[in-house]
């Protein structure tokens, strides 16, 4: 279930349905989703998280390692799985995260970028 707790943030609430996002994919027996990034850095950006918020990636690896790998997995297996209807991931898409302070929302999330 997405949190709509004090450590809310603002990708939980595209997941409710509460502020604008497109939501690419959702698994909700997982709790994972990808949505897309609302200042792409490329063709393809979106970014794959858990429902949970409250943690960084840095925090959910250390944290949940397993839940960390599960996401990871998610993130490759529906980015391939839309690969049809989005021809630039064809050749191929990178997955990145931050760690530290340059994460700025207590949210993990891995961004997923179309090679340009």
């Amino acid at each position: 279930m997405v949190s709509n707790s004090s450590n809310d943030s603002p990708f939980a609430a595209v997941l409710r349905g509460d502020a604008p996002g497109t939501i690419i994919a959702r698994d909700d027996e997982k709790q994972f989703a990808i949505i897309a990034s609302l200042e792409p850095e490329a063709a393809v950006h979106w970014l794959a998280m858990p429902f949970e918020s409250g943690q960084g990636t840095e925090a959910l690896e250390h944290s949940d390692r397993e839940r960390f790998l599960q996401l990871v997995d998610y993130a490759i297996s529906e980015t391939k799985a839309r690969v049809g209807d989005h021809p630039e991931l064809g050749i191929g898409f990178t997955i990145k995260f931050h760690i530290g302070g340059y994460e700025t929302i207590p949210h993990a999330k891995l961004h997923i970028l179309s090679i340009e």
